[in-house]
């Protein structure tokens, strides 16, 4: 009898153990395929531009869908060759020649973070009333000085009347709350981690949704809070600046960094037709 329990708890430790080791390896193996694997911090930079009018994305998305051929192969390849910067789109090679480009695996990761995870506009169509305006435009690494001389990494979404509550701010993305609190640069802010692994920043809120906290899911078209002015300086501060969102898109990038940031305008500049609607 005591030898069979003996016999027994050594398969019993055998089986935790073996499956001690399989879980660290699967855990280990989720941590690495977060990451981007981009080589230099010089492409990190090119692709952080985004720099690819409105016209041209959905140019390129029509030429995909009427051709069937993959969007993020095709428009990484693309991207990648044309040095991440496309203003105007030409079809001058065929199809097989841009799936040559070389060392794209990284880059279709990346568009495929942002582009198949991104659903709306962050902020809704008002169902009540849709005379009310705001205004954007690309701010990117435009000079910051609160806190120190930094750069400006983010598009702004300002609200031309300046009133603080009044736009609901929606999620772009199926995702998790991340991170939710005060900053001091970004006031009232939710960080949201979308399914592919980017992490969407929306900051200078006024208030949050009802229910909104750390770890809860969202759901894209989701309202998780409202466009403020908080910020720059102890909890609680307002008034500091223009009410308006400050937007961020950051992607994990093995060497580089754990937080590097994208352009968000022109992917804003898509989307801009992609929104849900809402009473307001």
């Amino acid at each position: 009898m005591k030898n069979t329990i003996f016999r027994l708890l050594i398969v019993i430790f055998i089986i935790a153990f073996f499956n001690s080791m399989l879980l660290e390896k699967l855990y280990n193996r989720e941590d690495k395929l977060k990451y981007i694997q981009i080589k230099t911090m010089e492409e990190a930079e090119r692709i952080a531009e985004f720099n690819v009018t409105d016209e041209s994305i959905k140019e390129i998305k029509a030429y995909c869908d009427t051709n069937d051929i993959d969007f993020i192969e095709f428009f990484s390849s693309y991207m990648k060759y044309n040095n991440y910067e496309v203003d105007s789109v030409s079809y001058d090679y065929n199809e097989e020649y841009y799936q040559g480009v070389n060392d794209i695996d990284a880059v279709k990761k990346l568009y495929s973070m942002v582009l198949s995870d991104i659903q709306y506009f962050p902020i809704p169509k008002n169902k009540k009333d849709d005379s009310r305006n705001y205004w954007y435009c690309n701010s990117w690494l435009a000079d910051r000085s609160y806190g120190g001389e930094r750069k400006h990494y983010g598009t702004d979404i300002m609200d031309t009347e300046n009133e603080r509550g009044y736009f609901p701010i929606v999620s772009m993305t199926d995702g998790k709350v991340e991170k939710i609190g005060w900053l001091e640069l970004g006031g009232w802010r939710i960080g949201i981690r979308a399914e592919h692994g980017g992490y969407f920043y929306y900051a200078h809120l006024d208030k949050y949704a009802k229910g909104i906290k750390k770890g809860s899911s969202v759901k894209a078209g989701d309202i998780i809070g409202y466009m403020g002015d908080s910020g720059y300086g102890e909890e609680g501060t307002c008034g500091k600046f223009e009410v308006h969102l400050h937007l961020g898109i950051s992607l994990p990038i093995e060497y580089i960094s754990d937080e590097f940031w994208i352009n968000p305008y022109w992917i804003l500049r898509y989307m801009e037709d992609s929104k849900i609607t809402k009473s307001f």
